[in-house]
C-alpha cells in the first residue's frame, strides 16, 4: 500500500506479505487463518486495507510533518508517493519479521532517503539543544526542582500475595482478609522510579476529626540520605 506524499513525506509504503494478509483477514472475518489458505490476492489485499492503514498510523505518528489527524485516507497510486518511485529518488526499505504458528511473515516499510536524512539531521540538533539546556542548570537549580517534585506515599496496614490464577478469579463480593492487619503497625511506602520502597513505620490514627497516620520512626536512613545529597 502507497501513501500520498502530502501526508506521509517520509513513510512512503507498507508491503505485508501473504501470510500476514491472511493472518488481517482472518481476524477481521473472526475464522481461523488455515480456513483461508489459497483465497485470492485482491480478497486479501482488501481485507488487509484497513489494518495496514492503522499500522501506517502507528508508525507515522512519531514523525514530524506525517498528517495522520488528515480525514481522508493516506492511500495513493504508487506516483503519489514521496519521491513519484523516479528513477532518481532513493528508498530505505526495512523489514520486520512476525511469526504465526512458527512460520516467519515479512512486513515491508518504505522510507524516501532524503527525508530520513532531514529528520535524522533535526532529531540530533534537538538532543544537542536538550542536552546544552540540561548542562546550563546549575547543581542547586537540579536540587530544587527535584526537592519541589511530588511523591506518592502509602500508608500499608498489609500485604499479602496471590497467584495470577487467584487473580483472575477476584469479582465484586470477593473477600481478602488481611492477617496480619494491625492499626497500630503500618508500613510507610514512598513510589520511587525503582518501585514502592518502605521508609518508616507508624500508626493509624485520627487528628482534627481527620484519618491520620503518625511516624513511630525517622524515615529511612538510606532514603533519607539520597534527599540530602540532591
Amino acid at each position: 500500500m502507497f501513501f500520498a506524499a502530502d501526508v506521509s513525506p517520509g513513510l512512503c509504503a507498507i508491503a505485508l506479505d501473504e501470510r500476514c494478509a491472511i493472518q488481517c483477514a482472518a481476524a477481521r472475518l473472526h475464522q481461523d487463518a488455515a480456513g483461508l489458505e489459497g483465497a485470492s490476492s485482491l480478497f486479501l489485499k482488501l481485507l488487509s486495507e484497513q489494518p495496514t492503514i492503522a499500522l501506517w498510523h502507528l508508525f507515522a505518528s512519531g514523525m514530524a510533518d506525517h498528517n495522520v489527524t488528515k480525514s481522508q485516507s493516506p492511500q495513493v497510486e504508487a506516483s503519489g508517493v514521496a519521491g513519484g518511485l523516479e528513477a532518481t529518488s532513493r528508498y530505505l526499505e526495512v523489514e520486520l519479521s512476525l511469526t504465526f504458528d512458527g512460520q516467519t511473515s515479512q512486513i515491508r516499510l518504505l522510507y524516501f532517503v532524503d527525508y530520513m536524512q532531514r529528520f535524522a539531521r533535526t532529531h540530533a540538533r534537538q538532543l544537542e539543544e536538550r542536552k546544552a539546556r540540561a548542562c546550563s542548570q546549575s547543581p542547586k537549580s537540579l536540587s530544587e526542582s527535584v526537592r519541589a517534585s511530588a511523591i506518592s506515599l502509602d500508608a500499608v496496614l498489609d500485604r499479602m500475595t496471590l497467584t495470577i490464577g487467584e487473580c483472575s478469579q477476584l469479582e465484586i463480593g470477593s473477600v481478602l482478609p488481611l492477617t496480619s492487619a494491625d492499626a497500630g503497625r503500618l508500613s510507610l511506602s514512598a513510589e520511587t522510579v525503582n518501585g514502592s520502597v518502605d521508609i518508616g513505620t507508624g500508626e493509624l490514627g485520627v487528628w482534627k476529626r481527620q484519618r491520620a497516620v503518625k511516624l513511630h520512626t525517622p524515615i529511612s536512613e538510606s532514603f533519607a540520605r539520597e534527599i540530602v545529597e540532591l
